[in-house]
Order: C-alpha cells, then sequence, then structure tokens
C-alpha cells in the first residue's frame, strides 16, 4: 500500500472510495470491500483463462478534519487499509484551499485529473465542494463526460441503528465498548508505550503497566474495563483489567502530552515480565464499573479481586 498526497497523486484507472474514514466502522467496510472487488475482477480471455485486463487500482480517498478525540489515529487507518489490501490511501487535508473548490472543480481536477478515476464509490450521504454543494447526484451528472461509474451505498443500520462516526463516538462517551466492537466489526483498542509510574499496584499484588494515550486519541468513558493485551505486536492476546481515569498512580507522568489528566493503567492476568519502554495495545472487550475514589488501598484491593475474578470466571 502507497500513502500519497491528493496534490501529489498522478494515477489512472482507479476505484475510488471518498469519505472522511476517520472512524472506520462497518459502513466504510462496505465501500472498501467494493473497491477491493473491482479492483480483482478478473475477465476471461478468448482462450478462456481469466486474467486483470482491467488493472484498476483501489484507492481510499481520505478527506481529513482537523479534530481531536478521533477514533483512529492516522496510523489504525493505514493498518486497517493496508491488512484489507487497499492499494493507495490518498490523503486530502481539509483546509482552505480544498474548502472552496467547486464541486465540478473537485471532480475534475482531483478524481480525473489527479487519481484517473474510473469508478467513484460513496455513501449516500457523501457532500463534498465548496458550501458542501456538491453531492451522489452531482457526480452523476459528470459520470458520462468523464467516463466513470457512481457507485452508491445506503446508509449502514444494524439493529435499527445507523452506524456513524458520531454514533460510535456516543457509545465511547457512555462505555459501551461491546457496542462499539459489534458496529465497527473490530475491538476498540488504544496504543501506547509502557511508562513509569508510582508503582503502587505491585506492593497490593496488582502490579500493573501504565501508558499516556495520544491527546488526539478519543478515550472512552472513565471506568474499569475487561481489556486484552497484545505486546509488540505479538498475536497473543493477555486478559486484563484496564482503568481509564485519573488515576493518581500515574499522575507524576503528566506533561504536555497527556491525555487532559486521563491516563491508562492496565493489570494483565497471568503475566509477569518487564514492559517498560515496550508498546502495547489494548483491546477493550466489555466495562465492568465507573471509576471509583476508594476511601484506602485495602478498599481498592477488594475491588481489584471483585474485578479479577469477572474476569477471570466471565460473570
Amino acid at each position: 500500500m502507497e500513502i500519497i498526497a491528493y496534490d501529489k497523486a498522478q494515477l489512472n484507472n482507479t476505484a475510488v472510495a471518498l469519505g472522511k474514514f476517520e472512524g472506520i466502522h462497518k459502513g466504510h467496510m462496505l465501500l472498501i470491500s467494493k473497491i477491493i472487488e473491482l479492483a480483482n475482477e478478473k475477465l476471461i480471455s478468448s482462450s478462456g483463462e481469466m486474467s486483470n485486463k482491467k488493472n484498476i487500482k483501489s484507492v481510499v480517498f481520505t478527506i481529513n478534519m482537523p479534530d481531536e478525540n478521533v477514533i483512529n489515529l492516522d496510523s489504525e487507518r493505514y493498518n486497517i487499509f493496508n491488512n484489507c489490501g487497499i492499494d493507495y490511501v490518498c490523503e486530502c487535508p481539509f483546509d482552505e484551499r480544498i474548502s472552496r473548490l467547486s464541486p465540478d472543480e473537485f471532480i475534475k481536477k482531483i478524481l480525473v485529473e489527479r487519481l484517473g478515476v474510473s469508478y467513484v464509490v460513496v455513501g449516500e450521504d457523501f457532500r463534498f465542494g465548496y458550501k458542501r454543494e456538491g453531492d451522489i447526484d452531482t457526480l452523476k451528472k459528470y459520470a458520462t463526460e468523464y467516463n466513470y461509474e457512481v457507485i452508491v451505498f445506503k446508509k449502514l443500520r444494524i439493529d435499527d441503528k445507523i452506524i456513524s462516526s458520531s454514533f460510535i463516538r456516543e457509545l465511547l462517551e457512555i462505555g459501551d465498548v461491546q457496542a462499539v466492537d459489534r458496529y465497527m466489526g473490530r475491538p476498540y483498542s488504544i496504543t501506547g508505550e509502557v511508562v513509569y509510574g508510582k508503582q503502587l499496584g505491585r506492593t497490593i499484588g496488582f502490579p500493573t503497566v501504565n501508558i499516556i494515550p495520544d491527546k488526539r486519541k478519543k478515550l472512552p468513558l472513565a471506568g474499569a474495563y475487561e481489556t486484552r493485551v497484545y505486546i509488540e505486536k505479538n498475536d497473543f492476546g493477555y486478559s486484563a483489567i484496564t482503568n481509564v481515569g485519573s488515576n493518581p498512580t500515574v499522575n507524576e507522568n503528566a506533561d504536555s502530552q497527556n491525555h487532559s489528566g486521563v491516563f491508562v493503567e492496565t493489570h494483565i492476568l497471568d503475566y509477569s515480565g518487564n514492559l517498560y519502554g515496550k508498546d502495547i495495545k489494548l483491546d477493550f472487550v466489555r466495562f465492568l464499573r465507573s471509576e471509583i475514589k476508594f476511601a484506602n488501598i485495602d478498599e481498592l484491593k477488594k475491588q481489584l479481586e471483585v474485578d479479577k475474578e469477572r474476569v477471570n470466571n466471565q460473570i
């Protein structure tokens, strides 16, 4: 997979999925699956052999808004796209230059001249161009002139819910990571380097690893979660209990990169080893309880024993 800037692209014969793709959910995956299908489409030659004569390349065109609290960081998006088998990711920051392009300029200068589009794959509510004046009807209007086909997907509904990035955010804000998994098609995850804390956990039999998430990353509701921990891209995931919040055991790490005073502290079950300086990934499995301010260390230990029993016995 190759990552390119939209104003540097010089492609030809492409199937392009258009969107923000900031929080990649199952609705987005319909578009991605379609452009991969088009790129892999085989033709039968006169001799009866199968070949990819169309030579179409799959392109995800991402319109990047200047937001924080993102669901997927760039590195996470690239990993997902790469694992899907995408040929190109075309990055387009939503700046003044792109915001002033009229819809027909967007089609001509970017889709046609830069991307050499043969297929445009979009959701039914996709808007583009100056003041969001362009829509799927605009794309269809120029399809014959520029010789491309427009493929439109309706908004995906699951459990009678319209799946969107804003809906995913709402679920994270109430801690419903199980629903996030169901609608995104993968567990919600956070990645970071293990840093030193106050090492209080080890004194009560619950050693923890602490990470400071990227400050742009959307965090779920403060509280305790069952998680799975992956160490430096190891395929084996360890069961764990993770607390998201302002736990004082990691307060000494507060600095300019801290996520507004919110930290992520994890006790990995059935694991012993020094992880300081290593990267770990946390997959959120389920919400266990709200964040609690304990009166003393003994009460904290008792609650952690309850949390551990719930995870071990899946109760």
